[in-house]
C-alpha cells in the first residue's frame, strides 16, 4: 500500500486538510461544542455545526476551540476534533502506519508545545509526524523562494496569533509569535460596542462587522446593523455600527503587530535588513484583507507592504506545495 500524506493546518480559527495528489480535502472552523448533561459535559458537534451554535443556545452547551494563541489547550477535545475529520474523510486507524502527517505550526512554539502537536497525532494513530513552522509554509503558499540568498520578511496575521519570521536559504534567521489574532480582534469589538454604546453584541456578529464594514480608513462611512441587547434595559434592539467604531476597536490591536514587525527588522543584520528593505513586507492571513492594511502598515512601518488575492490561503496552500514535493520537504528539514 502507498504512503498516505497528509498536511494539517490545526489552526486557532480553522482545521484545514491537504492531501498528497488531491489538494485541500476538508476545511472547517476549529470550534467544539459540549453540551452539560447531569453535572457532565460530553462532547456534541464540531466544525460548522458548532460554529452555528454561537450565541445561539442556552448554557448547557459550550462552543470553544481547543487551540488559543497557536498552543492547544485542551487536548482531549483536539483528538475528539481531529478524528471527527479524519472519520469524514474516511481515514481509518488501522490504515495510519502507511499514513504520513505533516502539520503546520506557530514559529515560537517551544519543545513541550511542540510535543502536544505530535502527541495529538499520535493519539489518532499516526505514526510519522512532521512540524514545520506556519511561516515557511506561508511564503512557500506566497509563491516566494525561501531558498535563495535573499532575505524575504513574512507576516501571517492568523484567528490566534501573529507570525513574523525573516527567511532565508530555507532557515528562519529571525522568528517570533505574538499569541494575539483575529479572533481577538472579534472580542476587542464586543467590548468596544459594549463601553461606548451600553449595548451587548454576539461575536458572530463582531466577526461580521469585521469582514463587511472593517477599515483603517478613519473617514470611511459604511455602517452595519446589528442584533443586540440593551446592558441597562436587558431588551432586544437593532444598532448602527460604523467603520469608524470598527477602526477604533482595530488599531490597538495593530500596534502590537507593528511593534512584533520592528521588534524582527531591529534584530537583523544589515546585509538581511537591506533585503527586507529592498524586498517589502509580505502580509498573508485571514486579517490581510482588511479594508486599508496595506496603506495603513506602508505609512506607519515605511516600508512597500506586498498583499496578494489569496493571501488568506498562504498557509494551507504552502503545506500543499510541501506534502506534494518530498525533495522541497527535505530541503526544509535540512535547516529547521
Amino acid at each position: 500500500m502507498a504512503k498516505t500524506v497528509l498536511g494539517i493546518e490545526f489552526g486557532s480559527s480553522y482545521v484545514s486538510i491537504v492531501k498528497h495528489g488531491e489538494g485541500m480535502v476538508l476545511k472547517q472552523s476549529n470550534l467544539v461544542a459540549v453540551k452539560k448533561q447531569n453535572n457532565n459535559y460530553y462532547n456534541y458537534c464540531v466544525g460548522e455545526k458548532a460554529k452555528n451554535l454561537l450565541d445561539k443556545t442556552d448554557d448547557r452547551i459550550v462552543v470553544f476551540s481547543p487551540v488559543n494563541g497557536g498552543e492547544i489547550i485542551s487536548m482531549p477535545h483536539a483528538i475528539y476534533e481531529l478524528k471527527e475529520y479524519l472519520n469524514q474523510l474516511e481515514v481509518k486507524r488501522n490504515m495510519f502506519n502507511k499514513t504520513q502527517i505533516i502539520l503546520a505550526v506557530s514559529t515560537a512554539l517551544n519543545k513541550e508545545e511542540k510535543k502536544k502537536y505530535i502527541e495529538l497525532c499520535e493519539s489518532v494513530g499516526a505514526k510519522d509526524v512532521i512540524l514545520i513552522p506556519k511561516i515557511i509554509c506561508s511564503a512557500l503558499g506566497e509563491n516566494i523562494n525561501i531558498g535563495a540568498n535573499n532575505a524575504r520578511l513574512i507576516v501571517d496575521i492568523g484567528g490566534g496569533t501573529v507570525d513574523c519570521a525573516v527567511i532565508n536559504l530555507y532557515t528562519i534567521i529571525e522568528g517570533s509569535t505574538l499569541a494575539l489574532g483575529g479572533r481577538n480582534l472579534d472580542t476587542t469589538i464586543v467590548d468596544y460596542v459594549k463601553q461606548k454604546y451600553n449595548a451587548l453584541i454576539g461575536v458572530k456578529s463582531a466577526q461580521l462587522l469585521k469582514e463587511q464594514i472593517g477599515s483603517l480608513y478613519p473617514n470611511d462611512g459604511a455602517e452595519m446593523e446589528v442584533n443586540a441587547v440593551d446592558i441597562t434595559t436587558n431588551t432586544p434592539l437593532f444598532l448602527k455600527i460604523t467603520a469608524k467604531d470598527i477602526f477604533e476597536a482595530t488599531y490597538l490591536f495593530l500596534d502590537e503587530v507593528i511593534k512584533i514587525i520592528k521588534t524582527t527588522i531591529n534584530t537583523l543584520s544589515p546585509e538581511i535588513s537591506s533585503d527586507v528593505v529592498r524586498n517589502g513586507i509580505t502580509i498573508c492571513g485571514g486579517y490581510s484583507k482588511m479594508v486599508g492594511l496595506e496603506k495603513y502598515l506602508r505609512q506607519k512601518l515605511g516600508l512597500n507592504i506586498l498583499i496578494s488575492d489569496n493571501s488568506e490561503s498562504a498557509t494551507i496552500n504552502g503545506l500543499n506545495k510541501i506534502v506534494n514535493q518530498h525533495d522541497l520537504l527535505e530541503k526544509i528539514l535540512l535547516n529547521l
